[in-house]
C-alpha cells in the first residue's frame, strides 16, 4: 500500500506538469515560429501575384523579435535583403499581440564602381492573433520601405500564418 502511494504521487505530479506545459502556450507568443507571408492588395486584401515568402521568427520573453526570411530577394529586382529583421513585440490582449521589425536592403547587382550600395530599410508591422492552444497564429500587417534618399513608396499589405516550432 505504501509503495503504491509513492508510485501514484510522482505519476500524478508528472501528469499535472504535462497539463501545465501543454496549456502554457495558450496565451504565450514567445518561441520560434515557422511563418508563411502572402503579399496582399492594400485595398481588397486579395493575394498579390507573387509567391509566398517563408520566414522564421523568434519572439523572446523580453519583448524582442528576430526574423529571417527564407529568401534574400524582396521588392522589385534589383533590390536584395541583406539582414535579419530586428524589432520588438507587445501584448495587446489575451491572445492578441503586435510586432514590428526592420531590416536593411541593398542594390544589386554590384558594379566595379559600387560593389553593393545601401538601398534603405523596410519595416514590417504585424497585428497577431494567437490560436487558442497557442501553437499557431494568423496576422495581418503592413510593410513600409524607406529608400536611401529618405523617400517612402506606398505601404504594402501582407497576411501571415505561423506554426510554433518545437
Amino acid at each position: 500500500m505504501r509503495t503504491m502511494r509513492f508510485t501514484l504521487l510522482p505519476a500524478a505530479a508528472l501528469a499535472f506538469l504535462i497539463t501545465l506545459t501543454s496549456e502554457a502556450h495558450g496565451n504565450q507568443i514567445e518561441g520560434l515560429w515557422d511563418v508563411v507571408v502572402w503579399i496582399t492588395d492594400f485595398a481588397s486584401g486579395a493575394p498579390a501575384p507573387v509567391p509566398p515568402i517563408r520566414a522564421m521568427i523568434t519572439i523572446t520573453r523580453d519583448g524582442k523579435v528576430i526574423e529571417t526570411a527564407g529568401t534574400p530577394l524582396l521588392g522589385p529586382i534589383p533590390i536584395q535583403r541583406v539582414s535579419p529583421g530586428l524589432g520588438t513585440w507587445q501584448r495587446l490582449g489575451q491572445q492578441h499581440f503586435t510586432a514590428a521589425f526592420t531590416f536593411f536592403r541593398i542594390n544589386v547587382p554590384p558594379t566595379a564602381a559600387v560593389p553593393f550600395s545601401f538601398a534603405g530599410t523596410q519595416t514590417i508591422t504585424e497585428d497577431i492573433e494567437l490560436s487558442h492552444d497557442g501553437n499557431e497564429f494568423s496576422a495581418i500587417g503592413t510593410s513600409q520601405i524607406v529608400n536611401a534618399d529618405g523617400t517612402k513608396p506606398d505601404e504594402t499589405c501582407n497576411s501571415l500564418a505561423g506554426v510554433r516550432r518545437p
